[in-house]
């Protein structure tokens, strides 16, 4: 497992905040690093990827409006299984390019929602986690503040520690089984942490209609000197396959 930047755990709670609080980040050296911000263009492809790919009838869209992604559709029960689906919204397994990430500690979202959904998971990596073909990647769950649906309303921060990823992981609901806390060898490794390969977004295991608007996706607490420009981004063209063509298409392989 990976080596913390901050062993808070290892001070009283009192003091490891104070120290935070008094030390700019300049002299912690840290800063953090923006994945993805859906500037015209985005920084990388998506696509949608659905339950119909394993016979559900789930539908959904990805698409960028006002420098917003907006992950939109509707989870429905897979008729074979008698169960919810998913939908899904990801980055391409080729062409893409990613930090490294692993001096950093944890994700942050801007995120919004209007829909009261359960069912929200954010995976990357490509790793096998599961029993099934398509499971792959470390996963977490994340809950979403509802709002009115008025263009002003601001954007939410959610936080997701790389400890609160897992993968290990049930494919048919998504749920963790053995999470990082419990199992260390279920974390997040440095192999994908310096090379995410792909990201992706989930509506999973619950059914409901969902719209999900993300504004940013950064990595938090990272060394100072963590590049956040891909420096070949020609070379990253020509590695593009599977999953190209702009965000939107919906694509039947995982």
């Amino acid at each position: 497992m990976r080596s913390f930047r901050y062993p808070q755990s290892f001070l009283p709670s009192s003091l490891s905040s104070t120290l935070l609080l008094l030390l700019p980040s300049s002299t912690l050296g840290v800063k953090d690093v923006t994945i993805e911000s859906f500037n015209d263009p985005p920084s990388h492809t998506w696509v949608s990827v659905n339950d119909p790919v394993m016979g559900g009838l789930s539908t959904a869209t990805f698409t960028v409006v006002k420098s917003h992604g907006v992950f939109a559709g509707e989870v429905k029960d897979v008729p074979s299984l008698q169960a919810p689906g998913f939908i899904s919204a990801r980055t391409p397994r080729t062409g893409s390019w990613f930090p490294d990430l692993t001096s950093c500690d944890a994700f942050k979202l801007r995120v919004r929602s209007t829909d009261s959904y359960d069912g929200y998971r954010m995976s990357f990596g490509t790793n096998f986690a599961g029993t099934m073909q398509y499971a792959h990647g470390y996963k977490a769950h994340f809950n979403v503040p509802i709002d009115s649906g008025s263009a002003s309303e601001p954007f939410h921060e959610v936080l997701l520690q790389f400890t609160d990823f897992s993968d290990n992981w049930d494919p048919k609901t998504g749920n963790v089984i053995v999470s990082c806390a419990d199992n260390e060898q279920y974390c997040p490794d440095d192999a994908t942490l310096a090379n995410m390969v792909q990201m992706e977004f989930m509506a999973e295991g619950v059914s409901g209609t969902v719209r999900l608007e993300i504004d940013s996706i950064q990595a938090i607490n990272c060394d100072d000197s963590v590049v956040e420009t891909d420096p070949n981004p020609e070379e990253t063209a020509k590695n593009s396959g599977s999953g190209g063509g702009g965000y939107g298409n919906n694509r039947g392989q995982f």
